[in-house]
């Protein structure tokens, strides 16, 4: 099952060295992966505009469009594309950098195939699983709307029951104040459940009010009455003939007022709401199971964020403590072979490389090596080895006949070095800058 998954995985796969892209391309797909190589970032971007990618694996630091680039151009196109740095520098501060921006991983350079392909499966997973989430997310939003719909469709169809509840009400009542007779329409008794001829037993309207809600709908008849508001309108429950309450809108409005604006007659319906108040309580269940549902989720999410940020600290605490047993170990496991070889009968060149060499490992396990500034990482390997040169107090004719490059390529590389060390315009001494930089 690993090995479909793997065979459906696109991989772009960019570094501007030749050797590191077809050793990795090759060692990648005998692991069954599809992968396309590029040698740079404006490549890498067409490749991304063109096709779909799984996986974006990049070096760090390259001419032009660097991975910084290409990994924003990765999470622009396809958000839930996984990106793994690669660095050889390892540089804590770049690798955060990268992660803040989006970044899923990254792996420090020379690193094991079967450490990137780990790394590989597991930004897979990560993929998978925020799938899955977007999944669920994109569920809840429908359950959401849904809900939202039913809603607003009760909404609706109150509004419509209660228009048709006036067209044909479940009992007309005219009241007169000046003699204090009440008349109820032939649907009142009915809607209380009695049947033709019943009586209701000499009950009058206010008796069969439910005790907490008569002293609201008293008052608000009698604001009526007295003219304070144009109509009433009330909603009670009432005590029906078997003894159960109903729920009850009664809505009217004065026909006849006195002289002082005291109203003499007023006429209304009552309208059976009981259904309408079981909906309502249903609606007001429905949404708090649904806003409990929603904090439910959200404290899940939160705890997934929790648990992702803790597996992070801790993977960066695991890097760094391996960044510091390989540089403590570097300049142990080198030293005896260089010294074997510097007894060994070198010519003069050799010698010098040796000599090279010696300080180079010298100074990249110092406790100072890690510390280089935010723009020496911006340099390319190529780049890098001329800078430690001038920095040994190399000749531009020496450093051409030790890497074996023409003094103008290797005066083009101090050129690019001074404008990424924002040195163009200034009389600086490179090597002097290149001492503080260390």
């Amino acid at each position: 099952m690993e090995r479909q998954t793997e065979a459906m995985t696109a991989i772009l796969f960019v570094d501007d060295e030749e050797v590191i892209r077809k050793s990795f391309v090759r060692e990648l797909e005998m692991e069954g992966f599809k992968v396309t190589a590029v040698a740079g970032g404006e490549e890498a971007i067409e490749a991304l505009r063109a096709h779909g990618y799984d996986i974006v694996v990049t070096d760090l630091m390259m001419p032009g469009i660097d991975g910084f680039g290409v990994l924003k151009a990765a999470k622009q196109l396809a958000p839930l594309t996984g990106v793994i740095i690669l660095t050889g520098y390892g540089d804590m501060g770049s690798a955060i950098d990268a992660l803040r921006l989006g970044a899923d991983d990254f792996t420090l350079k020379p690193c094991e195939i079967e450490e990137l392909i780990f790394r590989i499966r597991r930004c897979l997973e990560k993929r998978s699983l925020l799938q899955r989430l977007a999944e669920q997310n994109r569920r809840l939003e429908e359950e959401v709307a849904r809900r939202t719909l039913v809603e607003q469709e009760l909404v609706a169809s109150e509004s419509r029951f209660r228009l048709a509840l006036d067209a044909s009400s479940n009992g007309v009542w005219d009241r007169n104040l000046v003699s204090g007779e009440v008349y109820f329409g032939e649907n009142w008794h009915r809607t209380l459940g009695y049947a033709d001829g019943d009586e209701i037993g000499g009950e009058t309207f206010e008796s069969l009010l439910h005790p907490d809600d008569r002293p609201r709908v008293l008052a608000l008849r009698e604001a009526h009455v007295r003219g304070k508001t144009d109509r009433y309108e009330a909603e009670f429950r009432i005590r029906n003939k078997a003894g159960g309450w109903q729920w009850m809108l009664s809505r009217g409005q004065a026909v006849v007022r006195d002289g002082r604006g005291r109203a003499l007659r007023v006429i209304g319906t009552h309208t059976d709401i009981t259904r309408l108040k079981q909906v309502e309580a249903e609606l007001e269940g429905a949404r708090a199971d649904l806003e409990k549902r929603v904090r439910e989720r959200t404290e899940e999410l939160s705890q997934a964020n929790i648990a992702l940020t803790v597996l992070l600290k801790k993977r960066e605490g695991d890097q760094a403590i391996l960044a510091e047993q390989v540089m403590a170990n570097t300049a142990k496991l080198v030293e005896p072979f260089l010294d074997r070889l510097a007894d060994s009968g070198l010519n003069g060149p050799q010698r010098e490389l040796v000599d090279i060499l010696r300080a180079s490992i010298k100074e990249l396990t110092s406790p100072f090596a890690r510390e280089f500034s935010s723009k020496l990482i911006r340099l390319t390997p190529v780049e890098i080895q001329v800078a430690n040169l001038v920095k040994l107090g190399k000749r531009t004719k020496e450093i051409a006949a030790i890497m074996h490059l023409s003094p103008g390529t290797i005066s083009i590389h101090r050129k690019n070095i001074r404008r990424k060390l924002d040195l163009t315009h200034r009389k600086t001494n490179l090597q002097t800058m290149l001492s503080l930089e260390g």
